[in-house]
């Protein structure tokens, strides 16, 4: 009779054949656990991988704000007299100083009517009004009647760059406590609208006159603030812009009109380089270069008794990397100032360690006495170190044939391979169990009839 899934647990030989099973079961399961392990390093290797592509790409995003010179260079824009104006510079402003007279504000057009006992009364039934503007013709609808009702009919109208409040006036005159106000959107003359009743009762048509100026006082209803254009004089050429925001008389820099100028005054505007902008970039290129070293370093590190810590230790791709990033930051510009052809003239450093060391006085210094040159050591070209360092990242992140896609393909490709072995090693680890299994059940069945004969041949004998 067969054995097979019978245990007996040593119950004939006095064995533990559980604790022997599991010992050599122990013993042939190191190669799998051998495997399990490089299977996690490879994972730990291509995570670290993904750390590392992260870390450059944000060193190459630094490095594309000043790839170039407009780039490089931040500007900044002053104006001496704020209450009249604020300007504002982007990077490609020049620099400059200009004398701004703030003629007139854009203006917006406002209108209002008659004052109502009312908001909520429905004194003018439904109706239909037509507004025409900027060459635009749009219909707004109401069935209430009410002025609230009306201006929440104007506010829904999509696209109509009119809007409408009813004003509490507060006027000891009940009967013209309530205001309907009608306003443009749109400050400038393109914002000049006119309002007309469609279709509607005489009592709309009352309430659309006065909107119009037509049967109230002036200083209650119709026209109350006309739509105009901002005017300045700019080095005393005449400007005429839609909005107090023009961001376009000056090349590269925003004015903020807030009110005219005294009569007979003006406001000066300066355009400079900011230095201290431009020395932030530059500040973020050096921290976004350094943490990448810093990663580096960190995969070089050994514990108490000589281990790696990492493992990527003594990567190869990793010194690789390093040792170019080292050179392109290292390079010799022709910038046409022998004073300013590289990071150490500047006040970029570099560590033994491979780190670098920003001196921000140092820096704005040079850039004060050049500012050319010193931009051209970060951008010029193809040849400035900004425009070096990004080509060097893409050689190694690109998502197609970059080195860090290929070593992170092969740690997948490797990962792979290893698990499939994994697989194939614990279904013969599963079948060397089965096979000791039913050799001590065989042993301890065979040493049970021997005991069992060997009781028979006892008896025999003292009989």
């Amino acid at each position: 009779m067969s054995s097979a899934g019978i245990n007996f647990g040593g119950l004939a030989s006095g064995l533990d054949t559980q604790a022997i099973i599991s010992a050599l079961m122990a013993v042939e399961r190191r190669p799998i656990q051998a495997m399990e392990a490089k299977k996690t390093s490879l994972g730990r290797q291509k995570s670290l991988f993904g750390d590392l592509e992260k870390l450059l790409a944000d060193l190459k995003n630094a490095g594309r704000a000043l790839k170039t010179t407009t780039d490089f260079l931040a500007m900044r824009a002053a104006s001496d007299d704020e209450d009249v104006l604020t300007a504002s510079a982007g990077n490609s402003a020049a620099s400059g100083t200009y004398r701004v007279d703030v003629e007139r504000l854009a203006t917006a057009e406002v209108r209002a009517a008659v004052g109502r006992a009312s908001k909520t009364s429905p004194d003018f039934g439904a109706g239909t009004l037509q507004f025409d503007i900027d060459g635009d013709t749009e219909f707004v609808s109401f069935n209430n009647g009410s002025l609230e009702d009306i201006a929440a009919a104007i506010n829904a109208k999509e696209g109509l760059d009119i809007a409408a409040e009813v004003i509490d006036t507060g006027n000891s005159n009940a009967a013209e406590r309530y205001q309907l106000i009608i306003r443009s959107t749109k400050t400038g003359a393109e914002g000049d609208f006119t309002v007309s009743v469609d279709t509607g009762g005489p009592a709309l048509d009352t309430l659309i006159a006065e909107i119009n100026g037509a049967g109230g006082t002036g200083t209650t209803s119709g026209l109350r603030t006309a739509a105009a254009d901002a005017h300045i004089l700019l080095n005393g050429i005449d400007v005429f812009r839609s909005s107090n925001t023009v961001t376009d008389a000056i090349p590269g820099v925003t004015l903020n009109l807030k009110s005219e100028n005294a009569s007979g005054s003006f406001v000066t505007v300066t355009v400079s380089t900011d230095g201290e902008a431009t020395s932030e970039k530059v500040q973020e290129f050096v921290d976004a270069y350094n943490k990448v070293v810093d990663f580096m370093l960190e995969q070089g590190q050994v514990d108490g008794e000589g281990k790696a810590k990492s493992a990527l230790f003594g990567d190869i791709t990793l010194r690789s990397i390093r040792s170019a990033l080292r050179t392109e930051v290292g390079t010799v510009v022709d910038t046409g100032n022998l004073a300013y052809t590289m990071f150490a003239q500047i006040g970029i450093t570099s560590e033994t360690s491979g780190k670098l060391t920003f001196n921000r006085s140092k820096f704005e210094e040079a850039l004060g006495t050049d500012e050319v040159a010193v931009g051209r050591i970060f951008a010029n070209g193809t040849n400035g170190v900004a425009s070096k360092v990004i080509d060097r990242i893409e050689i190694y992140t690109d998502s197609v044939e970059g080195l860090i896609k290929a070593r992170k393909d092969g740690f997948d490709t490797l990962s792979r391979t290893t698990q499939t072995r994994i697989d194939q090693a614990e279904r013969r680890l599963g079948m060397y169990e089965i096979q000791l299994k039913q050799r001590f059940a065989n042993l301890e069945s065979m040493l049970s009839q021997l005991q069992g004969q060997g009781g028979a041949l006892g008896g025999l004998n003292r009989g």
